[in-house]
């Protein structure tokens, strides 16, 4: 008896646990089967699509076998059963991508009535321009000359499929010599002195003159200068004179302010030009890290003072120590620039070194509160441990099941299972686009219960709610983290920090310049430490393998590391920037204190990405239950390029 009770017993809970399994992945079976069915279809087995899809027709992701199986063979689909399809799935993002499709091909076509009834707006610019040259075939030309000016009057040069847009206008006078030089200074402004030179065959032949001239000036400034064309003192020549003295500070500021002082005198620049020039070859003399940068600063007229202005003073003044400028430039920003923490964090700094104790220290406690680079600094030297202020998101279970039973929501899931990220992405961005606050974070929740780690941080970061740090910061692939970390003598809390900075967790990343997986590899870079490491790689493909990925990725920041004598700090801005540059912004002859350089490093995203990585290595510590090391042990002096073994002769 007690036997069969055992068997009914064990029974019921293993009929328990296959339900509860069968709830928790519900479409598993049809999965299989669609993953099937779209991989007879991407081979062209249209037999075998055809008998799976049949049995696919209930399944969330069906919709998507019609689209894909439509798209591939929109030529021969009539356009009312396009039609047909768009207005089915009217609201979902294949609905959108659809008539974006339809669109191509109607252009394709030159069927523009058509194409003209189905256009809606906030299409890419191809699609722009065919719409353009609908209107211009079919006579409908209302509104036509703005829109058209919109995409003509940009710094470069437009796609192919605008010419006729634009030749539109041309030859309807539309394209007077004023707005062509608008566009050209447009072009010249903006790196592409090519289009400024073509733009300029509408113009006399004094006039294109003076275009390839400050073409000229953009590779050969200082013999620009010296040009007879100069001598004159006409708008033009102004004009190039004040560009050719730009191009010239973007590397060598004290010969921009040689130059510019023999020059000035004899022209007749307005106020606005003067101080504009002055400001930008200070800025210039800033990231080139010149010892007068501050000076030349300071005497910027005020006229001319903007926020990135007052930035670099700060800045300036922090790299030399001139701390009663720091606390006067502090005392200079706007309300709104006041709030910043880093400029909370140099203000105290620099009334502690002035003798004014007490005000300092009561900015250093109030700042400690914050969870950031310039908290955790301020936190270091009031000698007080961190504050996470860890806090959960608040939600209600039935509206979090409310939600994921949407039926974007279910098809976004269901893309992420079978692995088709980019459609699953798409899917994601589409249903969250016009959510609210409070709806963003119930998303966001839901794609961390899903293990969808890089958009429920990306999701959460758009409601503006950073208090969730189980959230924010996973600790996923922990035994692989420890273990690899550990065998390259590098910190958990550093690897997961890179992690988490290069790509959110997304281990099918892939940056615009071809960076691959968690710790964004290049490829190149990949296949030399691979090999180096002797680690196995048979293709870069792997790299979007977490394990490999983060093996090779911390081969290679061990390699970083050790090129700059285990300093985090400079290991993260040549991880993010380059040796090349690194070397270039570290001193000359003397040490400098790690907070001093970072605060003088001139790209906006290095020097964000170094003070990213240290406070991300301190949550990780407090993520991996650990005490969290000050950030400031991390953060040795900053010696000349001769002390690292990365510069060695």
């Amino acid at each position: 008896m007690r036997q069969i009770i055992s068997v009914i017993i064990g029974s019921c809970w293993l009929l328990a646990s296959v339900a509860g399994a069968a709830s928790s992945d519900p479409y598993k079976g049809d999965r299989v089967q669609f993953l099937k069915a779209y991989k007879a279809l991407n081979e062209n087995r249209h037999g075998d699509y055809i008998r799976l899809s049949k049995q696919l027709k209930g399944y969330p992701l069906y919709p998507y076998l019609e689209f894909w199986d439509m798209r591939g063979n929109l030529r021969h689909v009539s356009n009312e059963d396009i039609a047909a399809f768009i207005e089915k799935y009217q609201g979902d993002s294949i609905s959108a991508r659809m008539r974006q499709s339809w669109l191509y091909q109607l252009a394709r076509q030159g069927d523009w009535k058509t194409f003209l009834e189905v256009y809606q707006d906030n299409q890419p610019i191809t699609l722009q321009c065919y719409k353009l040259q609908g209107q211009i075939k079919t006579g409908q030309t209302k509104g036509l000359v703005d829109d058209a000016l919109k995409l003509w009057l940009i710094g470069k040069s437009q796609v192919k499929n605008c010419d006729p847009v634009f030749k539109y206008l041309k030859d309807h006078d539309v394209i007077t010599e004023e707005l062509l030089w608008q566009r050209i200074r447009l072009a010249i402004h903006q790196g592409n002195p090519s289009l400024a030179v073509y733009l300029a065959r509408g113009l006399s032949a004094e006039d294109r003159a003076w275009v390839e001239l400050w073409r000229d000036a953009r590779n050969r400034p200082v013999k620009t200068l010296d040009s007879k064309q100069l001598k004159k003192d006409v708008p033009q020549a102004r004009e190039i004179i004040l560009y050719s003295v730009r191009r010239i500070a973007r590397s060598n500021a004290d010969l921009a302010f040689e130059k510019w002082s023999q020059i000035k005198p004899r022209y007749q620049f307005s106020a606005a030009e003067t101080g504009k020039l002055e400001k930008e070859m200070a800025l210039s003399a800033s990231w080139q890290r010149h010892p007068r940068a501050h000076e030349w600063l300071v005497a910027v007229p005020d006229a001319a003072v903007d926020a990135k202005l007052r930035e670099w003073r700060i800045r300036t003044a922090v790299s030399i120590g001139d701390w009663p400028a720091v606390v006067k430039h502090t005392t200079e920003l706007s309300p709104d620039e006041a709030t910043r923490e880093e400029w909370r964090y140099w203000r105290a700094m620099a009334l502690d070194k002035t003798g004014q104790r007490a005000e300092a220290l009561n900015d250093f406690s109030r700042l400690a509160r914050e969870r950031d680079y310039h908290g955790f600094l301020a936190a270091d030297f009031m000698n007080w441990p961190y504050e996470m202020g860890n806090q959960p998101i608040e939600y209600d279970p039935a509206s979090l099941k409310a939600l994921a039973g949407q039926p974007g929501f279910i098809r976004a899931h269901e893309l992420f299972r079978a692995e088709l990220f980019i459609d699953a992405r798409r899917e994601w961005a589409w249903i969250i686009r016009n959510l609210s606050i409070e709806d963003l974070k119930l998303a966001a929740v839901l794609a961390e219960q899903w293990d969808w780690h890089d958009r429920a941080i990306l999701t959460v970061a758009r409601s503006k709610d950073y208090s969730d740090l189980n959230l924010r910061f996973p600790i996923d692939y922990k035994k692989e983290v420890r273990k690899i970390a550990q065998g390259y003598q590098l910190e958990p809390a550093h690897v997961y920090a890179v992690i988490r900075q290069e790509s959110a967790f997304n281990k099918d990343a892939r940056s615009p310049a071809g960076a691959l997986g968690l710790m964004q590899l290049m490829p190149k870079t990949g296949r030399v430490t691979a090999k180096k490491h002797n680690i196995p790689l048979s293709s870069t493909s792997l790299l979007y393998q977490p394990d490999k990925n983060i093996m090779i990725g911390s081969a290679y920041l061990k390699q970083v590391m050790e090129e700059y004598d285990d300093n985090i700090v400079l290991a993260s801005a040549a991880y993010n920037a380059g040796p090349h540059r690194v070397k270039r912004w570290l001193p000359e002859d003397e040490e400098k204190p790690a907070t001093r350089w970072i605060a003088m490093v001139p790209f906006n995203e290095t020097r964000d990405y170094i003070q990213r990585i240290l406070a991300y290595m301190a949550i990780y510590d407090w993520r991996m239950e650990q005490p969290a090391t000050p950030i400031k042990k991390y953060m040795p002096d900053i010696l000349p390029n001769e002390a690292y073994k990365a510069y060695e002769k």
